[in-house]
């Protein structure tokens, strides 16, 4: 008897193939037979194909000599670590490969600091883990996992390293699932947003959503709570992931609670300028509980707040909150930077204020 989680996903494979339409799961079709890399002009190569092809051009090496090397290296390796697997490893143009699955990923996980800095890692190091794929229909390919990945070869105009298994559609949502659980960078938002998906395509009950996936029906009734947070305001946000699932909760609840809690926001949002995304959170949570300050342009003194910029470069922002300073350093400072700062701190404190006077308070 197969286990009850087996059990569970093998009924949402059979209620996204009614939603859909299939006949029948993907790994139940025919594998296609692969081609060799030149009959697809190049789109399509596996693993032992690319070796081979890495040989033959080290043969006649010119000045690339050197990448080519490289290269053949990392083949090498993938191959023996993919031991008997190996067949199943392909180098793929990304244009053949689509994503059918609910979205998991919000637009900031592919730009700004952290998708340039895989960007620059695949370029210079190549690709080291592959994405994680499914056969589709005439030659093209479903992704279950590794869209960063897939999105920065295909910003890089190079083939993705990918690794094609037999995958019915309980099992690609497992994969997508799982792989949602290991990320560190996972916000409330995406994961709010994604289970609404998977129930909307399902068209099952919550309940059943929840039993699926191991989580308390509770968790998953506040996820699809936070799936209707207002695209408006989502927008505005430079980064959406910063916004922890208490604080959205508690954002939800002030626009169930103030018909002018929206408008608020929204304003607030507008009203800053090149902010940061922690910022923004700040502003954003103010504003839905009614404790953003209004800009009074006739004010003579200037708001509680700094920016302090060094090199051309923004450190940080200090700002008062009631009767305390707060400093939040940017997000493009290191954690060593941050640290050796913080050590030279006391340093810096002049002798008279060297212990905290009385009645101050402490973090």
């Amino acid at each position: 008897m197969s286990p009850p989680s087996a059990s569970r996903f093998t009924q949402l494979a059979k209620a996204m193939r009614e939603r859909s339409g299939d006949a029948a799961p993907a790994a139940a079709k025919p594998a296609a037979l692969h081609k060799p890399s030149s009959a697809l002009g190049t789109v399509s190569e596996s693993l032992k194909e690319r070796i081979q092809r890495l040989e033959q051009s080290l043969a006649h090496a010119d000045q690339r000599g050197e990448n080519l090397e490289q290269e053949l290296t990392q083949a090498k390796a993938l191959a023996v670590q993919a031991g008997s697997d190996a067949d199943e490893f392909l180098f793929l143009s990304p244009d053949l490969i689509t994503d059918s699955l609910p979205r998991d990923r919000m637009r900031p996980a592919f730009e700004g600091a952290e998708f340039d800095a895989l960007l620059e890692d695949i370029r210079a190091n190549g690709q080291n883990d592959p994405v994680t794929l499914r056969r589709a229909e005439e030659g093209r390919f479903e992704i279950a996992a590794g869209r960063r990945r897939l999105e920065a070869c295909r910003a890089l105009g190079r083939s993705v390293l990918a690794r094609v298994r037999p995958l019915d559609d309980a099992a690609m949502l497992r994969i997508q699932f799982s792989e949602n659980e290991r990320r560190e960078d996972i916000s409330a938002l995406e994961r709010a947003r994604w289970f609404a998906e998977v129930k909307g395509r399902l068209n099952i009950q919550a309940k059943d959503v929840a039993a699926q996936f191991g989580l308390d029906p509770s968790t998953l009734s506040l996820y699809l709570r936070l799936a209707r947070f207002p695209s408006e305001i989502m927008e505005r946000l430079r980064d959406p992931r910063r916004l922890a699932v208490l604080r959205a909760r508690r954002v939800m609840e002030a626009l169930d609670a103030d018909p002018l809690a929206f408008q608020r926001i929204v304003d607030a949002l507008d009203a800053q300028k090149d902010p940061d995304p922690d910022e923004q959170v700040d502003t954003l949570m103010r504003a839905a509980e009614g404790r953003e300050v209004k800009r009074n342009a006739a004010r003579a003194t200037p708001p509680d707040r700094r920016h302090i910029v060094h090199d051309g470069q923004r450190i940080g922002t200090l700002t008062r909150n009631g009767g305390q300073w707060m400093f939040r350093f940017a997000t493009s400072i290191s954690e060593d930077i941050i640290h050796a700062i913080a050590d030279r701190l006391p340093e810096l404190m002049p002798p008279a204020q060297a212990r905290p006077r009385k009645g101050a308070a402490k973090e």
